[in-house]
């Protein structure tokens, strides 16, 4: 989570109205007290930079030069920071939709922003010149089976853990060492494609990016885990498919809270290994899971669509069962902002009404890249789900109608008959 810095207190007030209007009022928004001069503000900025949400000071046109004397202070702090002069003299002079968006891709520097250095460390000030997007992920590429896949059906050769911009329509660029190698479309509907490739390896080791990045994510967990804790008079459950964001939720809630419950909402048509991965990985993080089986009646209401989405309906309903028998239930999820811009563009807290109670889900991964995800986990010694180590980017079911061909070429590898054939635009 962040917070918005300005220099006046009308500045701010004008941060405050995007906050309540985009966020939820659950971004912080602090001014330094209407200074004009280092020596004026930089007190406040120090106490506002002890806090554990990650700062965005921005300032107008006509505090330039403050903003460069404050500069050292930012970096003296030791945290993930980003700093703006804007065109308008105050802040308060842009208009509302262009200040938002200045926002919108200043979070997203934070997830795809990266130097090189022998490896790739997170910084928002992007001199690897990553193309930044609001609506883009970037993971690592992981383990020998996704290299294989790669080779094989693609015939792209990659280093160890490359870096993968995912852009929109599941078109994504492969970073091998500090270059871009190939780009693939994967998009629903339409076979893969390769649409450029260069021959070039370069391995970088889990260790190296661990030690490259591990203070700056750790500085994002204690910012999640801030966040977290406005919820702990509440009875925590976490939502657990055993993907790779909902597994991070986890980790952090139990990192926060007394007690968690996960529920497992078990699908007919599970990814292979979920089952597995659920159980070893509760036994390791300690903590308990309610499972919850699904039956997916395909001979009744025919293959999931897109626009008849039958098993969604009965898998979000049975969540909501569950939740409906605790007294004051939080869901815990491990939604961000990069999978879709619908969910980009949901506040941190929603509040959910169902046939079965108004529930609260709270997103402390939001801002998060898949990048961070899995170097999270790593770091505390939780391996992913196995199909991540195999080119999966996401999990689901296998007769899911937003697979793509690869997914469904990957599936066929692993032995999995029942899958939906190749998706049409047209279809559902």
């Amino acid at each position: 989570m962040f917070t918005l810095i300005a220099r006046a207190r009308k500045d701010a007030k004008a941060l405050s109205y995007i906050n309540e209007r985009n966020y939820g009022g659950f971004l912080r928004v602090k001014s330094l007290g209407g200074g004009r001069k280092k020596e004026e503000v930089s007190e406040s900025l120090e106490r506002i930079l002890e806090e554990p949400y990650i700062p965005i000071l921005l300032l107008g046109e006509k505090e330039r030069d403050l903003l460069e004397e404050l500069l050292p202070l930012l970096r003296d702090s030791g945290k993930p920071f980003y700093a703006r002069s804007l065109r308008t003299k105050r802040v308060r002079n842009m208009r509302v939709d262009e200040l938002y968006s200045h926002i919108e891709e200043i979070k997203a520097r934070f997830r795809l922003g990266f130097r090189w250095e022998n490896g790739y460390a997170l910084d928002p000030q992007n001199p690897l010149g990553i193309e930044v997007h609001p609506d883009y992920d970037v993971y690592l590429a992981l383990g020998e089976g996704f290299r294989i896949a790669m080779k094989e059906l693609l015939g792209i050769e990659l280093g160890e853990n490359s870096l993968v911009l995912r852009k929109l329509m599941n078109r994504e660029t492969y970073y091998s060492g500090p270059y871009a190698v190939a780009e693939v479309d994967k998009r629903i509907g339409s076979p893969t494609e390769v649409l450029w490739r260069i021959p070039h390896l370069e391995d970088v080791s889990i260790e190296r990016l661990l030690e490259l990045n591990r203070d700056y994510i750790e500085a994002f967990a204690a910012a999640s885990k801030e966040f977290l804790s406005q919820f702990t008079d509440k009875d925590v459950l976490v939502p657990w498919s055993g993907g790779k964001d909902s597994t991070a939720a986890l980790v952090l809630a139990k990192e926060v809270f007394d007690n968690v419950t996960a529920v497992y909402v078990r699908m007919e048509y599970e990814m292979p290994l979920t089952d597995e991965y659920i159980e070893k990985t509760a036994r390791k993080l300690g903590v308990e899971v309610l499972r919850v089986d699904v039956p997916m009646p395909i001979e009744k209401y025919g293959m999931p669509t897109h626009r008849n989405r039958w098993c969604t309906r009965m898998k979000v309903e049975a969540l909501y069962s569950v939740a409906s028998q605790f007294e004051d239930p939080v869901l815990v999820v491990g939604d961000r902002d990069c999978e879709s811009a619908r969910r980009r563009l949901k506040p941190p807290v929603v509040e959910r009404k169902t046939d079965f109670g108004t529930f609260l889900e709270v997103m402390p991964i939001k801002f998060w890249s898949g990048f961070m995800v899995q170097l999270f986990l790593l770091a505390r010694g939780v391996e992913l789900h196995p199909l991540y180590y195999e080119g999966f980017y996401r999990l689901g079911c296998t007769v899911c109608p937003s697979l793509s061909d690869w997914e469904i070429k990957l599936l066929k590898r692993k032995g999995v008959e029942k899958l939906p054939s190749l998706p049409s635009p047209e279809q559902g």
